[in-house]
């Protein structure tokens, strides 16, 4: 959106004012939220453990492992701001800030300014990472709180959501619920902000949506179109997965049990067996059988719908051997009397 000066100088006059009134000095806190989120975490596995819920016990361990890796990054990150503090940060000039927002139409395109809501919002080209096409990303900067730590913060919105078959928040590999995880950026891009650098700000947004880091991905781009497997809560890729014709759930091929007559898949849940050869059938395949009940495939009931042991055991009552061998009647001698 094609912005006039009027406004754009309105929107630098305001960013000078917001850096002016929180000062230079900034409060680095721990990662507490990060730190209690492992906590809870470890106390749903250990207690799913008990139960004997082992998927969801497996589920929560590779939860675990992700946010446990996340903050040591935000510990190291943490160590990095500490030692790169800087005692004075000069606010820059409006005039300064009014070149960098004009800078952004010619970097993004476009960008908008929203006076009422003090934001201001540029939006990316189309991102593809390694054959994965995510679309394109608003990110949007938005005026704190005077109590706030920081004077500005900022999300990432997906503007043609592309989310893994395995967790709708996720929009990128490293952005979830709209936050983006900044790992090794998150000290230039907090240092940019705190000093009025929009458009370096902006930039290093866009660049860190088009970089993959494969050792932090929410979702890694190798299993981005994987689905986990509902019986084992393994993740498998597209080529590894089927679904059960039933419920549809997605299951690993070696958890589908294919049913001996209609030879579809189906989870643990909606299969069953036959009473007679113990193999895997689904229920809409099974038969009663006519004199005992048992539930059959098709290959275990005759033509009149027996099981083999009623068959056997019917065919051994209806047979019925003379027990007496008659000889035949003796015809007198001719002469004798009678």
């Amino acid at each position: 959106m094609n912005q006039s000066p009027k406004t754009v100088w309105r929107m630098a006059s305001l960013v000078e004012q917001q850096l002016s009134s929180l000062g230079s000095d900034t409060y680095t806190g721990l990662p507490e939220a990060a730190w209690m989120n492992c906590l809870r975490l470890i106390r749903m596995r250990q207690q799913a453990q008990e139960r004997g819920w082992f998927r969801a016990a497996t589920k929560l361990e590779r939860e675990l492992t992700r946010e446990v890796f996340q903050l040591s990054r935000q510990l190291v990150t943490l160590q990095q701001e500490l030692e790169s503090a800087a005692d004075d940060k000069p606010v820059p000039e409006t005039s300064t800030i009014y070149e960098d927002l004009l800078a952004l139409e010619e970097e993004f395109g476009e960008y908008d300014i929203e006076l009422k809501t003090k934001s201001i919002s540029v939006v990316t080209e189309p991102i593809v990472l390694e054959g994965v096409y995510l679309g394109a990303f608003e990110i949007r900067l938005e005026f704190t709180d005077l109590n706030s730590d920081a004077p500005f913060q900022y999300q990432v919105f997906a503007q043609d959501p592309q989310s893994p078959i395995t967790d709708d928040a996720v929009t990128h590999p490293h952005v979830q619920s709209d936050i983006v995880c900044e790992g090794d950026a998150r000290v230039p891009i907090k240092s940019s902000l705190e000093q009025g650098r929009l458009l370096d700000f902006f930039v290093l947004v866009s660049r860190l949506l088009h970089t993959y880091n494969p050792e932090s991905p929410y979702v890694a781009l190798s299993d981005w179109h994987s689905a986990e497997c509902s019986d084992c809560a393994d993740v498998v890729t597209t080529d590894e997965q089927t679904h059960c014709t039933s419920c549809e759930n997605r299951l690993c091929r070696q958890c589908a049990n294919s049913c001996t007559d209609c030879s579809f898949s189906f989870c643990h849940d909606c299969s069953t067996r036959c009473e007679i050869c113990r193999d895997d059938c689904c229920e809409s395949c099974l038969k009663e059988c006519g004199l005992c009940g048992s539930s059959c495939c098709s290959n275990c009931l005759d033509i009149e719908e027996r099981c083999p042991i009623c068959e056997t055991q019917e065919d051994e009552e209806t047979y019925e051997p003379d027990q007496e061998t008659r000889s035949p009647e003796t015809v007198p001698p001719s002469g004798d009397p009678l």
